[in-house]
């Protein structure tokens, strides 16, 4: 078997020949933006940012001359507005099982994560369960919660990805000590997904459920104090997240007493109405397309094991989300072998998925023991074809080989 030296990925490789720092994806290729080669060809996309789906795009412009008005007002179009902005609420909570009055919509995915968390931690004393794995966001409100004299439980793992949230719960649970646990259905940058949780938590308890990479929008706990989603997951905008407050949990509003809201802050009102289009569209094609999906995907670590040589393939097919799959090839630099495919006009990601700007090593991958180089991340999607897969490993085999072989 072949040996490779250790290749480090980081943030300023190449940086010097290509002048600034190296980007997660290319600046041209991110967010769908146009890719086309001479030929005029469109680029082969397995980046992670999906984009709108077909129903939202449509929408687009009739979402926006819709909610151009102010719905408070009594004029006969702000009425109509009104209804639209009710409907689009109660189809959303339809999608997501969840009661109609528990959901809140905020105008940025980072300040849904402060709005379910400092709620979750207001006042409380107890335990704080998290994973080593969840994003950046939760570790910074975990160390914020130790520095002020409480006690933050940061779960490991290994290369399953599973986290051992129900052996730390025992503790708790024979201590009597209250906890607050932010689970995670899925990863996004691995696509492994956690089981829910099977015991009881301690009295005076919560559970913050992070949907925000779950397979399916709507399989949330039914215990839940706080849950968030990103729309993007189901071809919903940027710009806007979902939370679901249940009202018999110990969240409290983290904003100062005003009135009976329970958070602050405006939303993009055609977005809500685009996001309520997405996740219906979603949801009808569910089934169909998680199927098509879990078959593409179990082809692609087929594909890849048997083609391409040292490189591990994070999880199992059975235990991960069919659109994610996450790879560490050994002995080379991962932005140098996204930038080759991009040469191509095949998109990969690599690295982190966490954050803005230069490409920086997974924190992920190296908590489950993978390393801190070679991650590349590979997103599925229902329109993709074996024949576009056979394009992506042929792309990935000989760039890796190339790489190797300098």
């Amino acid at each position: 078997m072949l040996k490779y030296a250790r290749v480090k990925d980081s943030r300023r490789s190449r940086t010097s020949r290509d002048g600034g720092s190296v980007p997660r994806v290319s600046p041209i290729t991110a967010h769908g933006a146009s890719t086309s080669s001479a030929g005029g060809s469109a680029p082969l996309d397995f980046q992670s940012t999906d984009g709108l789906s077909d129903s939202a795009k449509n929408s687009l412009a009739k979402a926006f001359e819709s909610a151009s008005l102010d719905p408070q007002k009594l004029h006969h179009r702000s009425a109509q507005l009104r209804q639209l902005l009710h409907e689009a609420r109660e189809s959303i909570a339809a999608n997501l099982k969840v009661p109609a009055e528990n959901l809140e919509f905020v105008g940025e995915l980072g300040f849904a994560y402060w709005a379910a968390i400092s709620g979750a931690l207001k006042n409380f004393s107890g335990s704080f369960i998290h994973g080593v794995t969840d994003r950046q966001v939760v570790h910074a409100f975990g160390r914020e919660f130790a520095q002020a004299g409480n006690r933050t439980i940061t779960l490991t793992t290994d290369k399953s990805g599973n986290l051992p949230y129900e052996s730390a719960l025992h503790d708790s649970i024979s201590a009597k000590q209250p906890v607050v646990v932010f689970w995670q259905a899925a990863n996004r940058e691995t696509g492994v997904v956690q089981k829910e949780i099977g015991i009881s938590l301690p009295k005076n308890s919560m559970l913050v459920a992070d949907m925000t990479a779950a397979i399916s929008p709507s399989q949330r706990p039914n215990d839940y104090g706080v849950a968030l989603w990103d729309p993007r997951i189901f071809g919903g905008p940027e710009g806007l997240a979902i939370l679901a407050i249940n009202p018999d949990s110990n969240w409290r509003s983290p904003i100062p007493p005003i009135d009976k809201r329970r958070l602050f802050g405006a939303y993009s009102k055609p977005l809500l109405l685009i996001t309520a289009i997405a996740l219906e569209e979603q949801r009808k094609d569910e089934t169909k397309s998680l199927a098509h999906l879990q078959e593409l995907n179990s082809a692609l670590r087929a594909q890849i094991k048997s083609e391409i040589n040292e490189v591990e393939i994070v999880g199992d097919s059975t235990s991960t989300n069919p659109r994610s799959l996450a790879i560490v090839a050994r002995g080379v630099v991962a932005e140098e072998i996204l930038r080759a495919m991009e040469k191509r006009q095949i998109l990969i990601d690599a690295g982190s998925a966490c954050g803005a700007g230069a490409l920086s090593p997974s924190h992920v991958l190296e908590a489950m023991g993978f390393g801190d180089s070679g991650h590349l991340r590979i997103t599925l999607r229902a329109s993709h074809s074996v024949a576009d897969l056979n394009q992506l490993v042929g792309g990935l085999r000989e760039e890796i080989e190339r790489f190797r072989a300098d």
